[in-house]
Formats: C-alpha cells, structure tokens, sequence
C-alpha cells in the first residue's frame, strides 16, 4: 500500500506526516492513526490497515506541530494531553487532528476536513433526504453512531441548499467537517473553541444574526436543544445531528435530556417543528473498497404528529416499519434494497440490520408486527529487598503481595492471606519499600494525594522454574500515618475464554459490535482478566480500533488484526473522563474502560456504547441487580429518567462473577458466573422502573444463557468442584434449597 506520497515523506530528518496527510486521497482512507513507535495505520474502507512506511518517531511529530500549527503547540499539547483541534496542511488541505497519548507516546488520528461540494448521488444519499433541505422551516435531524457519515448528510443538505437557493446559513461545528464556499448561499462556518465558545452562546447570537440555516455540528445538551427547538419554531430552518442510532432513541433522548416539569411543553413543540429524523450505519461493500449508507428515514406525518404530542415514543417503530406513506423508511428495508442492488453481501446485511430475524422474513417478502512499563532495577540501601518479595511472591503462585506496619509481608494464595516467614516490618521499612519504586515525580504525587496507582515489571522464577518477566499493579496508600502497598501479580499471558472457563454466553460477546458490556465483582475476582480475554478474542477475529482506558494498565496487548491503543491515567491521560470525551473523537470500534468512577464516566460510557461502540467496563458491585441500581442512582433524579432509558437501550450483558477456592485446594480457585443479558424484556424491565423482577427473569431464562450467583455456585457444588462450605460462605440463601 505505499504510493509515491508515502515514500518520498522519508528524510534523512526522518518522517514527513504532512505528506502522509496528502496521501490520504491516494489511499481512500477515511482516517490515520499515528503513534510514536509504531508503523502508520489507516482505516479503509472501514477496517484498519498497516501503511508500508516506517516507525514514527516522537521527533516526527514535533516538526509536524512546528511546521503545521500555531508556535507553542508542541508545549500546549504536551499540557493538556488531549487536545482537539482543526489545522491547515499545505496543499493537502484541512484535517480534524485528535491528539493524546498512548503508554507515554504521543498519538494522532488524523481525519480530512474535505470540501462541502458534495456529490450526494455518489455517496448513495437520495433525492429523498435531500428534498428535506428544501423545507422552509422547521427541524431536521440527522443521527447515527460516531464514523456513521452524519456530517456528511449533513454537508449534503447544505450544500444542496447552496446551490439552489440565495439563502444566509449559518454552521456553528466542532470542529468543522466540510469547508464550504459561497456558490448561491452567503455561507458563515463557526468552529467552537476558535470562532465561539460552546453551542449554546453561539446558537443564542446566531438566531439574533437572522439566518434563514442554521447547522449544528450536534445537539448534545439541554440548552443547544432548546434553543434549537424554539429556531426551528420561529422561522428558521434548523439542521442538526445526534448521537442516537435510530428516530425512536432520537426523540426520547431529546424528552429525556429536558426536565420533566417541561417534558409535555417539549413534546408538543417538537411535534410542530419537527420535519423527519434521518438515522443511518455504513456497511462495508461487496467491493471490499468502502462503505455504503442505509437510512432510516421519518417523515413527521400528521399521525407521528400525534404520537410525538403524546409521548407514545413506542409507537414511532410501527410507523416507519408500516411505510405506507411517502418518506417512511425502515433500516430493514434500505439494507434489504442495498443487498437486492448487490452492493453488499448477505453477512454484512445480518450484521448491520436491526433485527435478523424479521431481516430474513423481509428477504423472503414477509414481515413481522508507559512511562509506567520500567524495569525496576534499584534495590533498598539496607535491610529488606522489595526485589525478593516479589520474586517470592512469584515462586509461591501468589497472587498478591501486602506491605503493612505490625505485620509480616503477606501473600495471597488461592484467597487466602498467608504471612511470609520474615521480621514484622516498621513504618520505616514499609516507606522504604515502595519508595524503592517509585520515581521522584511519583513519590511527590503519592505524598501529596496519600494514594497512587502504577504498574512495573520485574524478572523472576516461577514455581516450574522458569524465568520470565513478570508485572505488577501497585496500589500505594497511607493508613494509620504510614506507608502501606498493595502489589498484584498481573499474568503476561492474556488467557483465553476456553482457559479461563467463560460460559458460551459471555464467551460470544466479543462478538458484538455495539453496546455496553459490564464486568462486576469485589476487588480479586477476575474480572480484568476476562476483559482481557474478549478483548484478545477481537484482537485476533478481527480488523478493528480498540481503545482502552485503564488505571493502570494491566494486560499488555499486541497488534494482531486489531490495531489496540493503551492509555493510563495518570500516564497517558488525566482521568477516565478526560479520557473518554477525547476517545469518542478517535473513531474507535471498541472501547475498554478500567473502571466506572463516577457520574461523568458512567455517562459518556452509556452515550459510547448507544452511538455504536461496543464499550467493556467494570464495576465495583457485587450482583448485576445492584450494578443496575448504582448506574441510575448514581445520579439525581431529574437525569434519572434519561439515564434508565439509555442504559436499557445500550445493555448487552452484566457478569457478575467470584472466585471460589476450588474442593480440591491444590487445583487453586474455581470462577462462578452470574450473568445477566440485554433481552428485550429485560431492557423493558429496566425501562419500565421494574428492576426488582430482573432476579425472577432471569431464574426463567435459562434457556437464553442467564444464571443467578445461587445457581452458578449450586452447579458448581453439585458438580463436586467446591465445598458445602464455600457454598453457604457464599451465598448463605442456598442452605433452604439445599434442604430441600
């Protein structure tokens, strides 16, 4: 794959990425991904694939950001760790540039700002969507996951609007997408960041500018929305996108982002001005060279009128899906159209329609109603060695190793806390000890914040005598004013689902391909270990983005038909939701995150995982009853309403799971596995503020591969792997039915 572009942007100097940007049309590639020490990578087609040029160097991407950015770029990049920003490449045009770091390196995915002179015919778009920028006023919306080409239906309708009708428009983007040039329309195109500081202010003045357009790069909060609506209300034509994946998830976003005292004030307004909601997901071609658009598309006919007014939001499938009237269209339908024309083949037209079963029935003309990654080298001056610790800890299998005043070291086998036979340690020689790891920046920080997580490597010999490197995850902490730690051994084999005994139902969701997946448990029971495993399975299945977001990173994975970014807080990145608010701009498929924190992670995860990521993520509970109480309540009541509508949208599948000592104890532990599924009914429980019946369903969806931890840990009594003992010690309500 090297063009003429690629192998002249070689230098003695090293690598010339401005030329590589040039090369992007040469290539078809809808996106670059770049990382200092790694080869260039770019998304064709819509799969991710090696470019034959050679290993960046940090030094690239420093003369890329002297040569191609404002002075002090360099130094603001390296401030801030994520940054978001358009930029002028030469000849080669405009590029949205999305900067962070990555196990220390510096990344970019890099997408072209090409030009707003569109060919909709080209692009598959029809007549019909674009007619829809032909309304005098009112609100159109176009939605769709992130990588979907919402901009570009978007850029579509403004410039058949350009070219048509002498009209003043006004985008207000971030960043901008397309460049457009007046041709009948007076175009002006405000970028956030740069021209305004957010979409509301800006929206407020635009509206006072007396704009016949307005474009929104994207309705995202309450007060862009509002605003938006009452435009659409007052004469103005109103064209915007969401990230939501269908028009039913469109309208209910836009009721639920509200406030629920305005909620009838809302719907009634939005019945109005509302034109159609066009939904869309790119599907790879038969032709194996790009991508073609399926649409969903909702005219806002006088009986969705009607249903909108009232809130019935169910009812708004029944009427795409009916289509008996003009500007009604079903996803089924189009990607059924699209396989009939032989643009795609039948595996692509299963995967990207909504629902397969009722997809084949179509078909059959039916219908259904790093920094971290250091060898540790340095030895304490004197008295105890954190080296031999470790290495001890090795020798044994253990799987933790805890350093605290008026206790021995102490290590954790199969469960089980064991006290090595050494001197108790001080409060001095604790300090000692974890000082011994940690670099003066990290020593500061520890001192300052009492706590600190980070990883190392050491080598040593296991219990079958063979000597490898081994890694560890350090948590340093203060109790009882002094110094304590707690290392864990994170194996360098990333097991697979057969070796790590997954059952088939959560083996099988690494092959999901949008959704929330969430792995829950008290600290120790595995569950990075699983995510690890499904996030391999991807890696080695198939041609993909995966971006993880960990503290710290524990499971170091390579490249195989998956190009995998790491990136560790604290390292990489600040914190998960700096993190996760600059990934959903870096077009990943997939989308690991260490740990659910907070409200502001917990969101963005929903909103990634609804908008077409398959997202992992743990979290610190013990059942998936609890899990789901702790997503909504973690927020105040008036968000709550939103929050159960996306999660029921998104939820592919709670696992719960413990380890177990196994009957025999030499054979070590045993997992148990509670899962949880997104069915239909269960999403309609969660949804209907029915969560306490979740536990009944699932004892009667066996059958779909759900288990209560009681039945998990019974099956495994009865199958002689555990005791009664850890039986009762772990679920004390199986004692009723073991009498009976």
């Amino acid at each position: 794959m090297m063009t003429d572009n690629i192998a002249s942007a070689q230098s003695t100097r090293g690598f010339d990425i401005a030329s590589l940007c040039a090369a992007m049309d040469d290539l078809n590639a809808s996106d670059l991904f770049l990382s200092a020490g790694r080869k260039p990578t770019a998304r064709i087609a819509g799969i991710v694939r090696n470019l034959d040029a050679p290993v960046l160097a940090e030094s690239d991407f420093q003369a890329f950001f002297k040569n191609h950015l404002p002075p002090k770029a360099w130094n603001d990049f390296l401030e801030k760790r994520d940054w978001d920003l358009g930029a002028n490449v030469g000849k080669a045009g405009r590029f949205r540039l999305n900067c962070s770091f990555q196990r220390g390196n510096p990344t970019m995915a890099i997408r072209r700002i090409p030009s707003g002179n569109i060919d909709a015919k080209k692009l598959l778009i029809s007549d019909q969507v674009l007619k829809f920028a032909e309304e005098p006023r009112g609100l159109i919306l176009i939605t769709g996951a992130t990588g979907s080409g919402k901009s570009t239906t978007l850029a579509a309708l403004l410039n058949h609007i350009n070219k048509k009708f002498n009209k003043h428009i006004v985008t207000i983007e971030d960043p901008i997408e397309f460049v457009h040039n007046d041709i009948c329309a007076v175009i002006d195109q405000r970028e956030i960041g740069t021209d305004t500081n957010d979409y509301p202010t800006a929206l407020k003045y635009v509206v006072r500018q007396n704009p016949d357009v307005i474009i929104l790069g994207e309705m995202r909060d309450p007060e862009t929305t509002q605003i938006a609506i009452n435009a659409a209300l007052t004469g103005h034509l109103v064209a915007a996108t969401m990230h939501t994946v269908d028009a039913r998830q469109s309208i209910e976003r836009i009721l639920n982002l509200l406030p629920e005292d305005q909620r009838d004030q809302v719907a009634q307004d939005l019945s109005m001005t509302l034109k159609a909601i066009v939904a869309q997901r790119l599907i790879p071609a038969k032709d194996g060279e790009r991508r073609v658009p399926a649409f969903e598309i909702l005219k806002v006919i006088p009986l969705a009128r009607k249903v909108i007014a009232r809130q019935d939001i169910e009812a708004i499938d029944e009427i795409i899906k009916g289509g008996s009237q003009g500007g009604l269209q079903s996803f089924n339908r189009d990607i059924l159209r699209l396989y009939q024309n032989d643009l795609i083949d039948l595996d692509n037209a299963l995967a990207a329609a909504s629902n397969k079963d009722e997809f084949v029935l179509l078909a059959q003309g039916m219908e259904t109603g790093i920094d971290t990654f250091r060898n540790y080298s340095a030895d304490p001056d004197s008295g105890i060695s954190i080296k031999k610790l470790l290495r001890d800890a090795i020798r044994y299998g253990a799987s933790d190793l805890i350093l605290t005043k008026g206790s021995p070291p102490v290590i954790r086998l199969d469960g089980r806390i064991r006290p090595l036979d050494m001197p108790t340690l001080t409060p001095v020689d604790t300090q000692k000890l974890l000082f011994s790891v940690l670099s003066f920046t990290q020593r500061a920080v520890f001192e300052e914040q009492r706590e600190i997580d980070f990883a190392l490597s050491v080598k040593g010999i296991d219990g079958e005598n063979d000597e490898r490197e081994f890694r560890f995850r350090v948590n340093g902490f203060f109790q009882k004013g002094a110094v304590a730690a707690a290392l864990r051994i994170i194996p360098s084999h990333i097991p697979s689902t057969e070796e790590i005994g997954l059952p088939p139902a959560v083996a099988s969701l690494y092959n999901r391909r949008q959704g929330l997946v969430l792995f829950v448990g008290p600290t120790g029971s595995g569950k990075s270990t699983s995510m690890a495993a499904l996030i391999d399975k991807i890696n080695s299945t198939r041609p993909c983005h995966i971006i993880t977001i960990e503290d710290p990173i524990e499971f170091v994975h390579d490249h195989k038909q998956a190009i995998i970014e790491q990136r560790e807080i604290n390292s990489d990145t600040m914190s998960f939701q700096n993190a996760l608010k600059y990934v959903l701009r870096q077009d990943p498929d997939v989308i690991l995150v260490g740990e659910m924190r907070d409200p502001e992670t917990i969101a963005t995860v929903l909103t990634a995982a609804e908008t077409g990521h398959l997202v992992f993520a743990t979290l610190h509970t013990n059942d998936v009853m609890q899990s789901v109480d702790r997503i909504i309540d973690v927020f105040p009541s008036e968000r709550q309403g939103q929050i159960r509508s996306q999660l029921a949208a998104c939820l592919e599948a709670i696992v719960s799971q413990r380890l177990i000592l196994r009957k025999d104890q030499s054979k070590g532990r045993v997992a148990a596995f509670e899962i949880l599924l997104g069915t239909h009914a269960i999403k309609a429980l969660i949804r209907d503020k029915k969560t306490h019946q979740i536990a009944a369903m699932m004892e009667t969806s066996a059958k779909d591969g759900m288990i209560t931890m009681e039945r998990a840990l019974r099956n495994l009594f009865e199958q002689g792997e555990i005791t009664r003992e850890e039986l009762l010690s772990n679920c004390p309500q199986a004692a009723f039915s073991l009498l009976q």
